[in-house]
């Protein structure tokens, strides 16, 4: 006998969900309406924030999540959720509550003037719930009807009406271009100041010069005009550009003579340049940070203040940029239109007009794949730009296919969801070419994919038994445990930074007070952005700075005549 669903509904069996409606966010609120976005690190937020000040919205950033942030998510969310989601909602009710209760805003004006603003996702892992998450604790916690807005609801790819969210944001080609270089900029700043913390003389003034770095990013980011091109570029580039928009045609042309974030580099340049000075020759182990997305680019308590802690420890700490995953996103949307190509001209059905429609499925793949081509070289050239504005220390991008290629044997590449194959390859591809002396990979608790790919890391550390890696889970306690961890593989590390030093001495036949006297005597080797050559093997900055150093004495006159000098006295007094 087979039962209406009308008949189901009205008996009280079952309910069928229906997604509650958004009020949208129109354009006529953008001049009272704040947006709220969080939490990755301390210089992606507060450069994202200036961004968009910059274009004209109100923004603000949540501060960085604490414990405090972990216990409020735990007690509105329910259970079971990965840690990223009991942090960042405790952030935001714990910023909404103290409007509240702390500046006296009216709940009711809370929920009208303010938007929480996140990505959306899909794919094997429970990222894709977590805007549902958002609202359930925004409603148990007093704010019930406040807006949460991901990007991917505008494209409507989910089947809601992409019209849901307003009109509110332009999500245009102008906004990427200038969030992306927002992201960029942050990421190059951040590996800069991780390359120097632990060397520097003064350690305690580099705090305090990266201050000085992100209020002058800020100061320039919410000043730039962000039209890159005057209105009569488009006029022109209209009837130059049927199969797009002129528009965008435009600003693509416009980042490639934008020099703005280049200027605004070099001066964070200078300012490192006149206030920090560098020792490089001590001893640190490099330790490369992979893992789950969230969990590997903040920087409180939702992964154990971990860089913080490694630092403590006397390592110099690689983190991973931002850019790298927005490549990565790229580089798969390029391999699924590789794969669709492929079905849909076998779907042709066979007739007079196949060749004509294959030709047309064909040429329709050739114009994407230029397009993701192209997109990619610009994504490359752009980073590359700021590396060189900051001193050209930070290490380039790699290409997403050279990583696809190393971890596809261990990890298949169309397996999406969390980083895919991105774990498994940054960890092959630093040990190949002598990177870091360890590996450290940071993931959510029952992180899905992160899970996965320790499970692959399996095969790996089997064909490479001398590789030092470790997957370290974070949730809201169990920090003892993560750091006795952290410090047993470190300690290898730290032994092997030091043999590196010595064999670097030993090779160059020179005393650690030989080269400490050379650098004395020419202080532009304390220089934080003196580069500094890589010996192939090596992977210590000490340990290739005395190489450096031992190459420069060879080819110093006034040295080796110094150094004759001293021979001659000592025999004399002998």
């Amino acid at each position: 006998m087979s039962v209406h669903r009308a008949d189901v509904a009205q008996a009280g069996v079952s309910r069928f969900y229906k997604r509650p409606a958004e009020r949208p966010f129109t354009r006529a609120e953008r001049g009272h309406v704040t947006l709220i976005f969080g939490s990755l690190s301390t210089a992606h937020d507060r450069l994202l924030k200036a961004t968009l000040q910059g274009l004209g919205y109100r923004a603000d950033h949540l501060a960085t999540p604490t414990r405090r942030d972990f216990q409020t998510g735990r007690e509105y969310c329910t259970a079971g959720q990965c840690n990223p989601v009991y942090f960042v909602t405790g952030a935001l009710i714990n910023y909404l509550t103290r409007l509240r209760d702390e500046e006296g805003v009216a709940p009711e004006r809370i929920v009208a003037d303010y938007v929480f603003v996140t990505v959306g996702s899909c794919g094997p892992c429970r990222f894709g719930m977590y805007e549902a998450q958002y609202r359930a604790a925004l409603h148990k916690a007093g704010f019930d009807g406040f807006r949460v807005i991901t990007f991917d609801k505008k494209a409507g790819g989910d089947g809601h009406d992409p019209g849901a969210v307003g009109d509110g944001f332009e999500t245009n080609l102008r906004l990427y271009r200038a969030l992306l270089n927002g992201l960029f900029a942050a990421d190059v700043l951040n590996a800069v100041f991780h390359q120097m913390r632990p060397y520097a003389v003064d350690s305690e003034s580099v705090d305090a010069v990266l201050e000085e770095c992100l209020t002058e990013c800020e100061t320039i980011l919410r000043d730039k005009s962000y039209e890159a091109h005057p209105g009569w570029m488009t006029r022109l580039l209209r009837p130059l550009t049927p199969l797009g928009s002129a528009e965008d045609l435009a600003q693509f042309l416009g980042q490639l003579r934008d020099s703005d974030y280049v200027r605004m580099l070099s001066r964070c340049r200078s300012i490192i340049e006149r206030n920090i000075k560098v020792d490089r020759l001590r001893a640190k182990p490099v330790v490369k940070i992979t893992g789950e997305f969230w969990a590997q680019t903040t920087e409180g308590d939702g992964n154990f203040r971990m860089f913080q802690f490694l630092e403590s420890e006397g390592a110099e700490v690689r983190v991973e940029p931002i850019a790298a995953w927005i490549d990565y996103m790229r580089h798969n949307l390029h391999g699924v239109a590789r794969d669709r190509r492929v079905v849909a001209v076998d779907r042709i059905p066979a007739g007079p007009l196949q060749p004509l429609r294959r030709l047309g499925a064909w040429t329709r793949f050739l114009f994407q794949d230029r397009l993701l081509r192209l997109t990619g070289w610009l994504m490359h050239r752009e980073y590359d730009r700021l590396r060189a504005a900051i001193g050209g220390t930070v290490p380039p991008l790699t290409g997403q296919l050279q990583l696809e290629r190393i971890g596809n044997p261990y990890y298949h590449s169309r397996i999406m969801g969390g980083e895919g194959y991105l774990e498994i390859a940054k960890n092959i591809h630093a040990f190949h070419h002598r990177q870091a002396h360890m590996t450290l990979s940071l993931k959510p608790f029952g992180c899905m994919p992160s899970t996965q790919s320790d499970g692959a890391q399996a095969a790996v550390l089997s064909r490479y038994p001398e590789m030092n890696f470790l997957p370290i889970e974070t949730a809201g306690d169990g920090e003892l445990n993560a750091y006795s961890r952290v410090q047993m593989s470190l300690s290898e590390a730290k032994t092997q930074s030091r043999d590196e030093l010595r064999q670097a001495l030993h090779e160059c036949n020179l005393s650690l007070e030989t080269v400490q006297a050379y650098v004395v005597r020419h202080p532009h080797l304390g220089d934080p952005f003196h580069p500094i050559p890589e010996h192939p093997g090596v992977i210590g900055r000490g340990a290739n700075f005395i190489r450096h150093v031992a190459r420069l004495m060879a080819r110093d006159p006034g040295w080796k005549e110094q150094q004759r000098v001293n021979t001659g006295i000592l025999a004399d007094k002998a």
